[in-house]
């Protein structure tokens, strides 16, 4: 009786879980492209962490507080102007820094980099470029009512500005590049 006992512990123990149980699989984390003449922009599919994100916001001395976050690359053919600053026409990183132990808020940098892709697909973590910082500012998001289940970037061409609309989750926030 107890050779059938441990027999059917070990049984459960290597049993796999229905697909119901699982639920389905996540898509793969692949880059993605967003275009509008003159300017592209490239970024990873990242799944919506909540937790995550806000602890980004949070003021905090966590994990999440101490890595910027390269979010985009972003490939210009004409220059641009983001505040008072030029961009040349180039090859951009576009990165998000959290919230800093003072509580000085979140900020969105512009930096020119190397050409040459470094967002890497299937890494959520993929570690900042090195580079010159263009331009460096607070960044402030809206809560949506919706919210999408992953990193969203759309390029959106006006008369004079270039705007990028990015969604994460149920946060937005918009950069302005002026031609």
């Amino acid at each position: 009786m107890t050779s059938f006992v441990v027999l059917l512990l070990l049984a459960q123990a290597g049993a796999q879980p229905t697909d119901s149980a699982v639920g389905p699989p996540r898509p793969a984390i692949t880059i993605h492209e967003a275009d509008a003449p003159g300017v592209r922009v490239f970024f990873l599919n990242i799944p919506w962490g909540p937790e995550t994100f806000a602890a980004m916001e949070r003021a905090g001395e966590g994990y999440y507080n101490r890595r910027s976050w390269p979010f985009a690359r972003m490939e210009t053919a004409k220059p641009l102007r983001i505040g008072e600053t030029a961009l040349p026409a180039d090859n951009y990183a576009l990165v998000f820094h959290p919230n800093t132990p003072k509580d000085e808020g979140m900020s969105f940098e512009v930096r020119k980099i190397a050409p040459g892709e470094f967002l890497q697909a299937g890494n959520v973590m993929t570690p900042t470029p090195e580079g010159e910082t263009l331009w460096r500012a607070p960044v402030a998001f809206d809560t949506t009512e919706t919210t999408v289940p992953a990193l969203e970037i759309e390029v959106l061409l006006g008369p004079s500005a270039v705007r990028l609309h990015i969604r994460y989750g149920n946060r937005a926030t918009q950069a302005v590049f002026n031609r």
